[in-house]
């Protein structure tokens, strides 16, 4: 017998990919916003597959001059030890290519985001992979069927018209993200968890993603 919900289910799957960049572990808010949001994206989307890439615990290497110059080079022309040296940035790419929606967890240090995050996101803008150029020298993003969602967390609260912190992180992600082609781009932010008394309902905040 055929189960008339089969290809609805299907339809509504998604492949999830969550971008852990804390080092906090457990006691992390930006992890717990990210499953918060994984939580209600799987009551919407019943099926869904959760991958989930941990910056902290697998670091992404730093660029050197020899990543550098294979990721410029045409596919046939790379040797096997530049194969080698883009193995991480092709297994993060992978990745990210196959997923629907991105939840990137993005924690404040410093008034920046976290070094892991940075090296991840220069392993991911490249050439032919995830940008490319038209003969006229139009850049053309070529991961425009994702949605992101940002899960930013900060220990004291600076987004505000003085000091907008925190605009910083948001904006500052969302070019990278534009600039590889993805435009729908959701923000969820989370201030103050290092203040005296703070609690937080991670389920109410993103209960109408």
């Amino acid at each position: 017998m055929i189960n008339p919900n089969r290809h609805r289910i299907k339809k509504t799957m998604k492949q999830i990919l969550h971008i852990i960049s804390s080092p906090m572990g457990n006691y992390s808010h930006s992890i717990k916003l990210g499953n918060a949001i994984i939580k209600q994206l799987a009551l919407k989307h019943p099926g869904s597959k959760i991958t989930e890439r941990n910056l902290v615990n697998d670091n992404p290497p730093y660029l050197d001059s020899a990543h550098i110059l294979a990721s410029f080079k045409n596919e046939q022309d790379i040797s096997d030890e530049e194969k080698e040296k883009l193995g991480y940035s092709d297994t993060i790419l992978r990745e990210i290519k196959h997923a629907d929606i991105v939840i990137l967890g993005a924690p404040m240090y410093n008034f920046g985001i976290h070094a892991t995050l940075k090296a991840y996101i220069d392993q991911i803008v490249r050439l032919g992979q995830t940008i490319t150029y038209q003969a006229d020298g139009t850049r053309i993003g070529l991961l425009a069927d994702k949605t992101v969602y940002l899960a930013i967390t900060a220990g004291g609260s600076y987004n505000n018209e003085f000091n907008p912190v925190n605009d910083y992180i948001v904006n500052h992600l969302s070019a990278i993200l534009k600039y590889i082609g993805i435009n729908n781009i959701k923000s969820l932010i989370i201030e103050g968890t290092k203040r005296p008394g703070f609690t937080v309902d991670y389920d109410e905040i993103c209960r109408n993603i």
